[in-house]
């Protein structure tokens, strides 16, 4: 796997050193709030890491200032599956960082090489229904919602709601050759 940058972002595999920032954003309350996992300890981060599946692409999300960078968040395409080339897409940023755009062009960055390098033919997405910041962030980048699901995820002490939504390299290269 290649490094994906922009002018702005460096999107490269999550390294051990990645582990520690990562695990206090998914015990961040903000985050945790729209989280569909769990708050996991540090041992249970390492069984993750060292148990990436090699039909997980999972990515930490940097911001470039000056010569420096600055771990922001993580990005994924998860559970690929050559047969039917389609993946799950999931994203985690720090609270701190977010509004700025960086969520955006990380996740075209991913898009793009999911669809054009990996040849994958479909993009999934699912969301708590509630979370609508990141449902318009979703719609904006041109998925479509496909379903909800109803009572789908136990969060918090209560069934929540999530949107699924889809996204199709035909539909994404259409609109990004504008």
């Amino acid at each position: 796997m290649r490094v994906l940058e922009t002018t702005r972002l460096i999107l490269k595999p999550i390294e051990v050193e990645d582990l520690k920032f990562l695990l206090n954003l998914r015990w961040e309350q903000e985050v945790m709030n729209f989280l569909i996992h769990d708050p996991i300890s540090y041992k249970n981060q390492m069984d993750w890491f060292n148990n990436i599946k090699k039909n997980d692409l999972a990515l930490s999300i940097f911001v470039k200032e000056g010569d420096q960078l600055t771990i922001i968040g993580t990005i994924g395409l998860y559970e690929m599956n050559a047969r039917h080339q389609r993946a799950i897409w999931r994203i985690r940023l720090d609270p701190n960082q977010q509004g700025k755009g960086y969520a955006t062009e990380a996740i075209n960055l991913m898009l793009d090489y999911g669809f054009n390098t990996l040849n994958l033919n479909k993009i999934i997405s699912d969301s708590f229904a509630d979370n609508a910041a990141i449902v318009n962030l979703t719609l904006k980048l041109g998925f479509k919602q496909e379903g909800l699901l109803v009572g789908h995820y136990f969060h918090k002490g209560e069934f929540r709601d999530a949107f699924q939504f889809g996204l199709l390299r035909d539909d994404f290269n259409e609109k990004n050759k504008k």
